[in-house]
């Protein structure tokens, strides 16, 4: 019973630590781009929300991020153009198109924000 408890409390840790490593500036040099997904007037966020990040000018998928219990993801790359297109959770719609296009420069770090109706 102790060892189970103790796991748990591993596990708890974690996830409550999560969303804190998606919050920290991306390294010297680095751009990022912020995913945000809400739902409702206010704005409450939605986790689980996957995004793929690809430059503008196209090409393959930069990468995948998918949104934490803050309701947020954070994807560090270089500095440019970048096409954010979400996936919509089973159960809600997307209020706006499914893809944003950002620029990034280091220092400044763009947020791609996302509203879904959910049942």
């Amino acid at each position: 019973m102790r060892s189970m408890l103790f796991a748990l409390s591993v596990v708890g840790a974690a996830v409550a630590l999560a969303p804190l490593a998606a919050a920290e500036p991306p390294p010297a040099g680095d751009s990022a781009v912020q995913v945000q997904a809400v739902y409702g007037v206010e704005q409450f966020p939605i986790a689980g929300v996957t995004a793929d990040v690809t430059p503008c000018a196209g090409g393959p998928v930069a990468g995948t991020v998918t949104t934490g219990r803050d309701g947020s993801a954070t994807y560090i790359g270089g500095s440019g153009c970048y096409r954010v297109q979400v996936s919509t959770p089973m159960g809600c719609s997307l209020d706006g198109d499914a893809a944003q296009q950002v620029s990034t420069v280091p220092g400044i770090i763009p947020t791609a924000t996302f509203r879904f109706r959910c049942a």
